[in-house]
């Protein structure tokens, strides 16, 4: 369950990981009958894919982190860069 919002994400770590990836979408209305095949609460499923199907753009920079910990945020490639042998097969 999720937007293609989230493909410049995607698109950026491979770099970092060293391999590609695909990002494949999942239709709103897939995911909600797989979400309850799986056994979710129905309240549960309906809040989930509406939160996903209204969720707001996430390209919002905040000062949170940098109010918090007293440096600026990573950008998202910066953080796979840097965490890249997590992903990493072994």
């Amino acid at each position: 369950m999720s937007s293609s919002r989230n493909c410049p994400r995607i698109r950026s770590a491979p770099s970092a990981l060293g391999r590609s990836l695909t990002f494949d979408p999942t239709p709103f209305d897939e995911a909600r009958a797989q979400l309850l095949a799986d056994g979710r609460p129905p309240a549960l499923v309906e809040a989930l894919v509406d939160s996903a199907e209204n969720r707001p753009r996430s390209d919002l920079v905040s000062p949170a982190v940098r109010d918090l910990t007293g440096r600026p945020a990573r950008s998202f490639h910066e953080w796979a860069d840097r965490n890249a042998d997590a992903f990493s097969p072994r």
